[in-house]
C-alpha cells in the first residue's frame, strides 16, 4: 500500500471510529463510552481502535477535534456563501447558519463535550480556545458587541437544547428563530 493510500485508509478508519463513538454515546450516554463499545460499534478489533486512539482520552480528544474541524469548515462554507460580504454582521450571520444544523451526526459529535466533562475537563481546552476566538470575531463583526453576543448565545443555546433534549422547539419554529437571529445580525 502506498503512503497516500495508507493515509487515506487511516483517515477513513479514524473517522469511522469517531462516528462509532458518537453513536455509542447517543444511544447509551457518555458513561457507555468505552474502547470496547466503540470497537464493537465500528466493527473493528480493540487493537485496531488502539492503533488510532491509544486510550479513551485520545478518543475523546479526537471527537472534540472533529467537532472543531466540522464547525470551522461549515463556518468557512457559510462565509463564502453570504450574499452580503464585507458588511456589518457578515461573520455573525455565517456563524448562525453554520450552527443551524441539528441532525443526528452533529448531535453525536457534540456529545464529545459531555464525554470530556465526564472524563477530563482539561480536554475541553482546544474547543474553549476556538470558542474564545469566535467570540472575538463576533464582537468585531461590526455590530454592537452586546447584541452580537446575545445572538451567539441564542444560537448556541438552540444547539444545547438539541443536545440535551430540553424543550426542543418544532422545526418550523426553529427556522423562524434562526431567521430572526439572521435579521438581528443585519441591523
Amino acid at each position: 500500500m502506498t503512503a497516500t493510500k495508507k493515509t487515506k485508509f487511516t483517515s477513513v478508519t479514524r473517522n469511522a471510529l469517531l462516528e462509532a463513538a458518537g453513536r455509542v454515546m447517543v444511544a447509551h450516554g457518555s458513561k457507555a463510552l468505552t474502547l470496547e463499545a466503540v470497537a464493537r460499534e465500528a466493527g473493528v478489533s480493540k487493537g485496531g481502535l488502539l492503533y488510532h486512539f491509544p486510550n479513551k482520552e485520545a478518543l475523546i480528544a479526537g471527537m472534540l477535534q472533529q467537532l472543531i474541524d466540522e464547525k470551522a469548515t461549515s463556518l468557512e462554507d457559510e462565509l463564502e456563501q453570504d450574499d452580503a460580504p464585507n458588511t456589518p454582521g457578515h461573520w455573525l450571520r455565517a456563524y448562525i447558519r453554520s450552527h443551524g444544523n441539528f441532525d443526528a451526526h452533529s448531535t453525536a459529535i457534540q456529545f464529545s463535550l459531555l464525554a470530556a466533562i465526564a472524563e477530563n475537563p482539561e480536554l475541553l481546552q482546544p474547543i474553549q480556545e476556538k470558542f474564545a476566538d469566535w467570540q472575538r470575531l463576533i464582537e468585531a463583526s461590526g455590530l454592537d458587541p452586546a447584541m452580537a453576543t446575545v445572538i451567539r448565545l441564542a444560537i448556541n443555546g438552540l444547539s444545547f437544547v438539541h443536545l440535551f433534549g430540553l424543550g426542543v422547539p418544532k422545526e418550523s419554529l426553529q427556522k423562524q428563530v434562526i431567521e430572526t437571529l439572521l435579521k438581528l445580525a443585519q441591523e
